[in-house]
């Protein structure tokens, strides 16, 4: 009989699994490039704001366009970035319902999308698959913990990932409103020279910057959550000698799948080039909480032990 673990590490790296991740990739690349643009228009309207502010130069044109701004980014701007971000999300479910054999939740997801979409997204996929293939890298398990161990990594690291960037995206806010007071101090403006010469032109990406950060927390604490239920839960199940959980896990999957959906359709994935900053540190890191996962099922002898290797001759 096949092993179901291999076959879960076997099967990510299908064709047909493969065209998803590569479909949804292309979503989450597009959401990312227009949270950029409405980021990057925010901080030259900031940077503008700043440079009146220490020319002297009249701000009215400035002042006005950098509330023309955070208004328009306030009414809804985002949308055309939620639209890719929604999609995306649906597409990484279905690549997880069907590796992990779990039933699909049209209530949380809605329909799936459809083959000849996937196929159009597909083709428009035009980066490196290296951090694609492999996508779970989690040790052989039998399920349904082969699942759990998918998930778990799910969501310790994104919760690690996303709450890492929220820091630095509040700080540099924080940063950025702070040096604006100690300008108004050193240049004697009045609080209405201030705001108006440089709070207003910098308030599209103040509002984003807080945006950005409360949502990224929220989801890194709906997954932190998440992942202390699941580890209690699984220990309580290994505890339980002779006991089969396997339904009881694998219904405890579907609820924390339905979260990682759910948050997944809240706030873009963080830049792809501060995920990489960080990923050889944060690799080596879930992997030793998937070797401690490991012993635990192997000290209650849910998994062979690995074989020792022999002397050398």
């Amino acid at each position: 009989m096949t092993d179901p673990a291999t076959s879960l590490l076997s099967r990510q790296t299908e064709p047909e699994m493969m065209t998803l991740l590569r479909a949804m990739s292309v979503c989450h690349s597009r959401a990312q490039r227009l949270d950029n643009l409405r980021m990057i228009l925010s901080i030259l309207l900031g940077v503008a704001g700043a440079a009146v502010a220490l020319t002297g130069v009249s701000s009215t044109l400035v002042t006005a366009l950098g509330a023309l701004w955070a208004l328009m980014n306030a009414v809804g701007l985002g949308t055309w970035s939620r639209g890719q971000l929604s999609r995306g999300a649906v597409l990484q479910e279905m690549f997880d319902v069907r590796l992990f054999g779990l039933p699909w939740n049209a209530v949380a997801a809605g329909a799936e999308v459809s083959a000849a979409e996937v196929s159009r997204l597909d083709r428009a996929y035009r980066g490196d698959e290296r951090y694609l293939r492999d996508y779970y890298e989690v040790p052989p398990l039998p399920t349904p913990y082969d699942v759990l161990a998918c998930q778990q990594q799910n969501l310790g690291w994104g919760a690690r990932v996303r709450r890492r960037y929220a820091y630095v995206v509040l700080g540099g806010t924080a940063a950025w409103s702070l040096l604006g007071v100690v300008f108004g101090i050193s240049a004697g403006l009045t609080v209405l020279q201030l705001l108006l010469q440089w709070y207003v032109p910098s308030l599209g990406a103040l509002l984003l910057g807080m945006e950005i950060y409360r949502s990224q927390r929220d989801v890194a604490n709906d997954r932190e959550r998440a992942l202390a239920v699941m580890q209690e839960r699984i220990t309580a199940a290994v505890e339980r000698h002779g006991v089969d959980a396997s339904a009881e896990l694998l219904a405890l999957a579907r609820q924390v799948q339905d979260l990682i959906f759910r948050s997944r359709q809240r706030q873009s994935r963080v830049p792809d080039w501060f995920f990489r900053r960080f990923h050889a540190a944060d690799r080596h890191d879930f992997q030793v909480a998937m070797a401690a996962l490991t012993r635990i099922l192997q000290d209650a002898r849910l998994v062979a032990p690995a074989p020792r290797e022999g002397p050398v001759t």
